[in-house]
């Protein structure tokens, strides 16, 4: 698949909105895939598990479970968008598969949606306003969110920028300004820690597959592991290697090494042979 540059247009949309959505990011044979390996966790983790009161089901640092998964760490229809943004001292903090299915008739559910807020754990409490860009997660939909009131996520356009919590009439369902996103399978979507977003009600007979792969700057604890396992690691490419937290040196306040990030001689030969086109 080609890689992805990051359009002019592509940043001015981020650097306002907060979010870019990326369609036909997966082919379909790319979201078979991953449909099986996500329906297979699905069961099981359901079986041990059960379904949360409003009938999901999610597992944190995803990618150790499968190899699947394992292919979407340094995907080239939208890992590189995310290089661009940020740049390439990144590695992934986060993998998170979330299964939605429909909500129960009994849910208190309506069209308001559930649990509004910034990513990054407690550091929105912890950090004085304005908040910095930290890392951008990617989206991948496997399933069709295409309409309204399937489980859809919903952004706050232009939240990146906003200090304090974003208003909201009384009674009403959502923030000023809130949007849905609607998507078909194989579509992605970015967006950075500090837009405001929420999941909506899946009020279909469709049940929602999605997984959410973040990456932030390689100075930031990861969210859901403290180190790869090694076999996954022996796998993998030098910046595959990165991406999964690898360091030889520690990370401190000086340029890292050019041996613990690849990804920086992959960046700079992308920008030579752009710069010659």
């Amino acid at each position: 698949m080609h890689e992805a540059v990051l359009t002019d247009k592509q940043r001015a949309a981020f650097e306002s909105d907060g979010f870019l959505v990326v369609p036909n990011a997966l082919p379909p044979e790319m979201v078979a895939k991953l449909t099986d390996a996500v329906d297979r966790l699905y069961a099981a983790g359901v079986e041990a598990q059960g379904l949360s009161k409003t009938n999901h089901w999610q597992t944190r640092n995803c990618i150790t479970l499968d190899d699947t998964f394992l292919e979407l760490l340094d995907w080239p229809a939208t890992v590189p968008l995310v290089v661009d943004l940020l740049n390439w001292n990144i590695q992934l903090i986060t993998s998170h598969l979330i299964v939605r299915a429909p909500s129960p008739p009994d849910a208190d559910a309506g069209w308001k949606a559930e649990g509004w807020h910034r990513d990054g754990g407690t550091s929105p409490q912890e950090m004085q306003e304005p908040h910095p860009r930290l890392f951008i997660k990617i989206a991948y939909w496997l399933t069709d969110v295409s309409e309204p009131g399937r489980g859809n996520i919903r952004f706050i356009p232009g939240s990146n920028r906003l200090i304090g919590r974003p208003a909201q009439a009384e009674d009403a369902p959502d923030p000023y300004g809130a949007i849905e996103i609607c998507a078909k399978p194989g579509d992605a979507v970015l967006f950075e820690n500090r837009t405001w977003h929420a999941v909506g009600p899946n009020l279909s007979n469709i049940t929602r597959k999605s997984l959410f792969f973040g990456y932030g700057y390689r100075w930031l604890r990861p969210m859901d592991y403290v180190a790869m396992p090694q076999e996954l690691l022996e796998r993998c490419s030098p910046i595959d290697r990165q991406l999964l937290g690898e360091a030889k040196t520690p990370i401190g306040h000086v340029l890292p090494q050019d041996e613990d990030v690849p990804l920086k001689a992959w960046w700079l030969a992308r920008q030579a042979a752009l710069a010659s086109t």
